[in-house]
């Protein structure tokens, strides 16, 4: 492969995208009242109800918000007929309580019931709301909310929305497969969202740093499929065949995808045997054709559309062995030895 395709000039710095993003995106309350049902009605008045700090002596205070500036907070907290406010440093609090979890159930079931997507993601919104500010007093634990916000919304086709939510919360997660999710999310995010750009930049940073034998092909899926929809089929071919030939027995996300579009920008190059020898090894390793993806639907070859015939019980393991070895062994012992013996166009 010809180490040019992945020499894309990088984007510009993303800071001041994103923050008009997360602005944008996630600090606006104006619709949440708009996608009201009687229960979100019932549930939003209780996120807005005051918050405890636990201090690392175990003492709580419980009060609203008058001020955090992200080193210090202000409460105001009721003392029998009056009130007064109290101020801690961040590093005196060792967790603050929100109101509303008992809720995060009513989230889960919203969640998994598609009728109910809309308000699933006015109550995500909520509570990043609530939280979003205090990102930095919070527990990977607690982030986790906010991981699951961004994969709804990737999954719910809001992508500037998981974008926007990837960006706010990257900072603080340290978990290293978190943090993997999170950064395939911010590139199908940029792609999904029209920011190609963006995505294509994205997208050589991860492939430098990615396995190709690893258990994802989304950089190669990304950059082949841009190229495909931009008719650089050569391009698209040799991309999207890498992860290809590195593949083994192992689950590879994205690697359907990274068949079909090879399968069919071989065709659009006329080659020969590639398109037939691809789909036949994909059919047999178990994939389907990902109709999923829109460039893709209805273009599935010949392999996928017939009936393949059992094998008769006559033939032999010799007559077996005669066949045409395919593109991609299965289980290579060592991919990278393999591969140019795997891959003879």
């Amino acid at each position: 492969m010809k180490a040019g395709y992945f020499n894309i000039q990088k984007a510009g710095k993303l800071a001041g995208l994103l923050s008009l993003l997360c602005l944008l995106i996630l600090s606006n309350t104006t619709n949440l009242q708009a996608e009201d049902t009687f229960e979100l009605s019932m549930i939003l008045p209780v996120l807005e109800e005051p918050i405890t700090l636990v201090l690392n002596g175990g003492n709580q205070q419980t009060g609203r918000v008058t001020e955090w500036d992200g080193e210090s907070i202000r409460i105001e907290v009721s003392l029998g007929g009056g009130g007064a406010e109290l101020s801690f440093s961040k590093d005196d609090i060792k967790q603050i309580i929100f109101p509303g979890n008992e809720f995060l159930e009513t989230l889960d079931e919203w969640q998994q019931d598609p009728a109910q997507t809309e308000n699933a993601m006015a109550l995500y919104r909520a509570y990043y709301q609530q939280r979003g500010p205090y990102l930095t007093l919070m527990s990977e634990s607690e982030l986790s909310l906010f991981v699951r916000y961004a994969e709804y919304a990737l999954e719910k086709k809001k992508p500037l929305r998981a974008v926007a939510m990837i960006d706010a919360i990257s900072p603080h997660i340290k978990e290293a497969a978190v943090l993997d999710r999170l950064k395939e999310g911010m590139l199908l995010g940029f792609f999904q969202g029209g920011m190609r750009k963006e995505a294509e930049a994205k997208a050589i940073d991860w492939i430098k740093e990615a396995d190709p034998s690893g258990p994802s092909a989304l950089g190669w899926r990304l950059l082949a499929q841009s190229n495909y929809e931009n008719e650089d089929y050569e391009k698209a071919f040799w991309t999207a065949l890498f992860p290809v030939a590195f593949s083994n027995q192992m689950p590879k996300a994205h690697l359907d995808v990274c068949y079909a579009l090879a399968i069919l920008s071989a065709e659009e190059l006329h080659l020969k045997e590639e398109p037939d020898r691809l789909a036949k090894e994909m059919r047999d390793r178990g994939f389907t054709w990902p109709d999923y993806i829109e460039i893709l639907k209805g273009k599935a070859p010949e392999a996928f559309t017939i009936e393949v015939a059992p094998k008769l019980p006559s033939e032999t393991e010799a007559e077996l062995s005669l066949e045409e070895a395919p593109i991609q062994n299965p289980s290579p012992v060592d991919p990278i030895e393999e591969l140019p013996t795997r891959i003879n166009f």
